[in-house]
């Protein structure tokens, strides 16, 4: 069975591509990403690009979980896709960024294929509260940050279906 969690924020006065970099981008992602570090994982191509991997453990104190990814799209500045294929969590991951009058917004969902059969039906009708709450708790902090100048990170990111240089750095 699968089971969707999403979450949206308003960036009023921050351009879909000022966003969506802060999106894409490992080292900013650990600033808006509440108790998550990112590692990139080696692979055919960098991150974001498709094919690049990624590991993100998400917990406090070591007790916590890791979510691994492929990125399967990567459509500056509009979208941002990855096939979750670890241990815990299977499915898919969307971020996308969509142009508004003044601003943005940014939506992140997550549709993923429920582990443990029936308990993890019970499980995701428990947890998905919480996972909801915390989604929108780590968009509302990206907005924050994008408003407030601290992200994102990098002037600009490569173009989609290019093996570019890194991002540069600001």
């Amino acid at each position: 069975m699968s089971a969707v969690v999403t979450a949206s924020v308003d960036v009023p006065g921050v351009s879909a591509e000022r966003a969506f970099a802060a999106l894409v981008d490992p080292a900013a992602q650990e600033r808006w990403m509440i108790a998550t570090r990112l590692y990139p994982v080696e692979s055919e191509a960098p991150v974001p690009q498709v094919g690049s991997r990624v590991a993100a453990f998400t917990g406090v104190g070591g007790v916590g979980f890791l979510d691994t990814m492929r990125v399967t799209a990567y459509e500056p500045p509009d979208r941002w896709v990855v096939a979750k294929d670890g241990d815990l969590l299977r499915g898919v991951g969307i971020m996308q960024v969509t142009p508004t009058a003044g601003g943005c917004r940014v939506t992140w969902t997550n549709e993923l294929t429920l582990p443990f059969g029936v308990l993890g039906r019970i499980g995701f009708l428990v947890g998905r509260p919480v996972a909801q709450a915390a989604l929108g708790a780590c968009l509302r902090r990206l907005g924050r940050l994008l408003r407030s100048g601290e992200l994102p990170l990098v002037d600009r990111l490569p173009p989609a279906g290019t093996a570019a240089s890194p991002p540069v750095a600001r």
